[in-house]
């Protein structure tokens, strides 16, 4: 059963830019959530409360079976290209910001106002603002 969120993409990939473009403001302006037309978003994928304060990036790639809360952020980060890509089963709480080139692992649990920037490896939880890196040394690239 598609969902609400899919209507732009559907018809954005079947060449109808404009009329996909309407289609995400008017779910904008109803429900106060920013998903452009471009993100594919998997009919699995719950946005809970309406997905009121949801801002999600165009090149933002989500996964099967994931949640996504009123307030998150999941995008770009000012001097990278990259942006997240959420895997299947992931779970960002309200608030929560998931920025820049990164990958969050199949399970992952983003807690409520938690600010990630970097990697987030499977099922582990992250809360707090803003969460520790992951492994990765400073500087060190993807």
């Amino acid at each position: 059963m598609a969902s609400i969120w899919q209507v732009p993409h559907a018809l954005y990939a079947h060449g109808h830019r404009h009329m996909a473009r309407s289609a995400a403001l008017l779910i904008r302006v109803v429900t106060g959530a920013t998903i452009p037309a471009e993100v594919a978003f998997p009919a699995s994928t719950t946005v809970a409360y309406g997905g009121s304060g949801l801002v999600i990036h165009p090149r933002v790639r989500l996964g099967e079976n994931c949640l996504l809360s009123p307030g998150v952020v999941v995008g770009g980060r000012a001097g990278h290209w990259e942006v997240p890509v959420l895997e299947d089963n992931v779970q960002v709480f309200p608030g929560a910001k998931v920025l820049g080139p990164i990958r969050v692992g199949f399970g992952a649990i983003i807690g409520p106002n938690a600010i990630v920037i970097n990697d987030v490896a499977s099922r582990p939880n992250r809360c707090g603002s803003p969460w520790p890196d992951s492994g990765r040394k400073a500087g060190q690239s993807r």
